[in-house]
């Protein structure tokens, strides 16, 4: 071997093997998340694609769960992290039944609404009164839809309600069985992209109405007490990376748009035309900085019977202290 085709091998070797104690160094963690399409598992595709992870100093793997699993091992503690952590599902509720949970920081505020065909007489919320709505029951956004639809007039007892596993709303929607069906994203922009088959009834106007708050905490990552308290110089880091996933999805729509769709399975103009809207609600911020915006989601969602008290404030995490 001539000598400059030897220092090329020698320098070869230097780069693999720094790369690889670099990758030796990155913290690894797993952040289980419902399945696709869901909203958790939006900004795995993106951290993973762009290498944010690692960028700040992880090593990412997201990992989606049937919705059963997922809840079961997270309130278990077999999952210390929940990337599809609800602040009402995955930490009021779980602190409501005595777990030490906290909601680190949020990811996408609220939003849902209401579908029902171009045809229908149904024209604003109150309309819905004697007529079906098929909704997924016990999920977190049902009771937060009934304390809107409640502001704007509505007693959701007035309604026949239909209980429907939320992969099921689209189809349901598509068949018209139902005079109504409660949706959120994303699943509204994959039943609505290309047609206009469908009107959607406003319910999310009465939330400014009603608490003078723009934020609407909802769904982000959550994390049992323990793990946080071993790891508390590793959430800035993932505060840091999923950060820089909502940045480049908000300045680069069309490329992520193609990651994103390519995970989640829907065709690209599909999530092209949803984080062009207002709808996808893409809002991090830690958990303690929108306190009075908690307060009145847990107030509403104590109103409708979800959780029996408050939760301390040791639910919403503060990297401050």
């Amino acid at each position: 071997m001539t000598f400059p085709k030897y220092a090329r091998a020698i320098l070869a070797a230097a780069f693999v093997f720094s790369v690889g104690t670099a990758k030796a160094d990155l913290v690894k963690l797993t952040i289980p998340t419902l399945p696709a399409p869901s909203l958790g598992a939006f900004m795995g595709p993106v951290i993973k694609a762009q290498k944010f992870d690692e960028q700040n100093g992880l090593d990412l793997t997201f990992q989606q769960k049937p919705t059963a699993t997922y809840r079961t091992d997270f309130a278990a503690g077999t999952d210390q992290l929940g990337g599809s952590g609800t602040l009402l599902a995955d930490a009021a509720l779980l602190r409501d039944k005595g777990l030490k949970v906290t909601y680190l920081f949020n990811v996408f505020d609220f939003w849902a609404t209401v579908v029902v065909p171009e045809e229908s007489s149904i024209r604003a919320i109150t309309d819905l009164k004697g007529k079906t709505l098929t909704a997924s029951l016990p999920t977190a956004n049902f009771p937060m839809f009934r304390y809107l639809a409640k502001l704007g007039g509505l007693d959701v007892n007035s309604v026949q309600l239909r209980n429907a596993d939320s992969s099921s709303l689209v189809p349901t929607a598509k068949s018209k069985r139902s005079d109504a069906v409660q949706l959120w994203e994303p699943a509204y922009t994959i039943l609505t992209y290309g047609n206009h088959d469908f009107r959607s009834i406003d319910v999310m106007s009465r939330w400014k109405e009603k608490t003078n708050e723009n934020a609407f905490p909802y769904l982000g990552i959550a994390a049992h007490e323990a793990w946080v308290d071993q790891n508390k110089a590793v959430i800035p880091k993932l505060f840091a990376t999923y950060q820089k996933a909502a940045e480049f999805i908000k300045s680069h729509p069309k490329e992520a748009s193609a990651l994103i769709a390519k995970s989640l399975k829907v065709s690209a103009p599909v999530i092209e035309d949803l984080l062009s809207s207002d709808r996808l609600r893409l809002n991090l911020y830690w958990a303690s900085d929108n306190k009075h915006a908690a307060d009145e989601v847990f107030n509403a969602a104590i109103s409708e019977g979800y959780l029996k008290t408050k939760p301390t404030d040791g639910i919403l995490y503060d990297p401050r202290n």
